[in-house]
């Protein structure tokens, strides 16, 4: 097995990790749940035995933000960010797809479909 990158990996040690955990209250087994770890596992992190992942680390992130910021920040989209897309989209119906092949025109539809679902679940 090919051994990861350095990349892979947080720059956090274990007391970065443990005061996230403290300054969110939690204990051990509690945070643990939330990420979707063994206590076992957590423990690991947090006495250094296992280095930490960076999705862990983004994942703690996360959790530590209020949840009021996290609410407010999820499902918004910028004008700039819609008029983007609103292009996008126009630009994708304009497109001859009488100039693609079969799996061309069923990829371009299925990109407008995807955009569409994602814009109607932020927005």
């Amino acid at each position: 097995m090919p051994e990861r990158s350095d990349k892979s990996y947080s720059d956090w040690g274990p007391s970065e990790l443990r005061e996230k955990r403290t300054y969110m209250g939690l204990t051990k087994r509690a945070l643990a749940g939330k990420l979707g770890v063994s206590e076992r596992q957590y423990s690991n992190y947090e006495s250094g035995y296992t280095k930490i992942d960076l999705p862990l680390e983004y994942a703690v992130r996360w959790l530590s933000v209020d949840p009021m910021v996290r609410e407010k920040s999820a499902g918004t989209l910028t004008d700039f960010q819609k008029e983007r897309i609103n292009r996008l989209m126009d630009a994708i119906d304009e497109y001859p797809v009488s100039n693609l092949d079969e799996k061309g025109q069923k990829i371009l539809l299925q990109c407008v479909d995807e955009i569409s679902t994602l814009v109607d679940a932020v927005a």
